[in-house]
């Protein structure tokens, strides 16, 4: 028997290797996610999804309903509880549907609505909630888990992604426990799906709320050196107030009124400070106005917490 020399045996080796070498890099590269953030006039949180979904805030100029058009969205897809602007979109050449949910999870019902939807809308399609964070994202992970083939894993990484709190975990668990309609429930749902729904009086109102506070929240880097904020704070809290006077409330209970109660002696107390602010801008005011709003936040992250995550 032949003994092959030590040089070629050598070089055999190192050949191997190289091949080797060279396929582990291929191995463990994985594929890119289905989805990638991208910019669009007036609008936030945008994201190219699956090759024909896109993800991000409301619409509310437009700016943000023409850029949507321009880049060939034909629906838009509300699953906030907001009112959609309609008419808005159709001047623009869109057409809206309104899927409304909570915060607290996507009812079996809506389920099985986002993946008919998905089945069968037309062309790019736009799915938004308020800021494009949490209820938006969980209804594109259902849509994708009943088109695209997404599973519960992928889903989950994406509402990360998207910045999908984790505090709202009936939305997460939509994504983590998805089951693909039956044929026969897919089939009971119509195509003609709603432009608008009428939400309940307490939704049309935390909306209009969280959009006051948004407006506080941004002021405040600034030293809350925007002339409205005062205004801003107090409206704030006459909304609160309002929600408990007109009884928009009154189905979650007594515990929920004294929670309601609580954010709108905050929100009182920080409208106060504004007011100080304004008229004396010291360090010390500033500080006050700023742990004010503290308090409010902490006050609404509670209630949420309890009765609406």
């Amino acid at each position: 028997m032949r003994t092959i020399p030590n040089a070629i045996l050598r070089f055999l080796l190192l050949s191997m290797l190289g091949c080797v070498v060279c396929l582990r890099p291929l191995a463990q590269q994985a594929p890119p996610p289905p989805y990638r953030p991208m910019q669009l006039p007036g609008l936030d949180n945008v994201y190219a999804v699956a090759g024909r979904f896109l993800s991000g805030s409301a619409p509310e100029s437009d700016e943000a309903f023409s850029a949507l058009s321009r880049f060939g969205v034909k629906v838009i897809l509300s699953v906030d509880g907001a009112s959609p602007d309609v008419e808005r979109a159709a001047k623009h050449g869109m057409r809206y549907v309104h899927l409304p949910f909570g915060y607290d999870g996507i009812p079996a019902t809506n389920v099985v609505q986002l993946v008919k939807a998905a089945q069968t809308l037309p062309g790019l399609v736009y799915i938004h909630c308020h800021h494009g964070k949490h209820r938006g994202p969980a209804a594109v992970a259902v849509m994708c888990e009943g088109v695209a083939g997404w599973d519960a894993s992928l889903a989950e990484r994406w509402m990360r992604l998207a910045g999908t709190s984790t505090n709202y975990t009936g939305l997460y668990k939509a994504a983590s426990h998805f089951q693909a309609p039956s044929a026969a429930q897919l089939a009971s749902v119509s195509t003609e799906f709603p432009s608008r729904v009428k939400v309940s009086p307490l939704a049309e109102v935390m909306v209009r709320i969280d959009e006051h506070w948004t407006a506080l929240k941004a002021a405040q880097p600034g030293g809350f050196r925007d002339p409205k904020s005062a205004t801003t704070a107090l409206q704030l809290q006459e909304l609160l107030h309002e929600a408990q006077r007109t009884g928009a409330a009154s189905t979650r209970g007594d515990r929920f009124a004294e929670a309601l109660k609580s954010a709108d002696q905050a929100a009182l107390e920080l409208t106060s400070k504004l007011d100080t602010l304004a008229k004396t801008r010291t360090p010390a005011a500033e500080s006050a106005a700023t742990e004010s709003l503290r308090a409010v936040g902490k006050s609404c992250t509670s209630c949420h917490r309890n009765f609406r995550d």
